[in-house]
């Protein structure tokens, strides 16, 4: 992550709190999201904007630092070109563009957010469900895991500068059980879990890991 930057934009923020994790990463923060929650008081140096980063109207060239942190998987297929378009735009020359998505890995098949969309795209077929977006991703391509060179594709022009993979088998396995219990950790071996969830997150995988983290590099004009 660079450090001491301007300004930065975070797409897909999420809630706010007064821990928001890279309030000290630069002079000027840009949140962007649909309808963001506030949950305490959030930093100062934060501007919070509702609304589709598809459709929004931000400056140009004024970010040093661009993040989407689990964010593009959710995208509609038909806007993905204009969302890679809005990143590349907001960027000023020179400045960096940090995704993070599931990854293609080994253990890819075990995503527990993959089963929900899977059931839409079945109902979609049959014409019992209408919706392309049921809230979280576009049905048809599910919670898509990538590999790097589909987003090197698909963030072009920007230039892959860094690539950081984490997780492997027990990320997918410490979901299932947030998703079981409901968050509440109440499932047998869950303590282990997450520890071995963290213990996973301190090596590097490969091509084999559950996500990865990709640094791109706009160009100097």
């Amino acid at each position: 992550m660079p450090q001491g930057c301007a300004n930065l934009l975070d797409v897909g923020c999420g809630p706010l709190t007064p821990h928001y994790p890279y309030a000290g990463l630069a002079e000027q923060i840009t949140c962007v999201d649909w309808k963001i929650r506030r949950f305490g008081e959030v930093p100062t140096n934060i501007t919070a904007v509702d609304g589709d980063f598809t459709e929004l109207d931000l400056p140009a060239a004024k970010f040093d630092v661009v993040i989407a942190a689990d964010v593009f998987e959710h995208i509609l297929i038909e806007r993905e070109a204009a969302f890679v378009e809005r990143c590349v735009s907001a960027l000023r020359p020179g400045g960096a563009l940090l995704v993070s998505v599931p990854h293609d890995g080994r253990f890819a098949g075990l995503d527990p957010y993959a089963l929900k969309p899977a059931v839409h795209r079945q109902l979609w077929r049959l014409g019992l469900y209408r919706g392309l977006h049921n809230g979280s991703c576009d049905i048809r391509k599910g919670h898509k895991h990538y590999q790097v060179e589909e987003l090197a594709k698909a963030f072009r022009p920007l230039d892959v500068e860094t690539t950081v993979y984490f997780g492997y088998l027990f990320d997918p396995l410490l979901t299932w059980a947030d998703a079981l219990s409901r968050g509440s950790g109440r499932f047998p071996g869950y303590g282990a879990l997450s520890r071995a969830c963290r213990r996973e997150f301190e090596r590097d995988y490969g091509n084999k890991s559950f996500n990865v983290a990709v640094k791109f590099r706009k160009l100097q004009a």
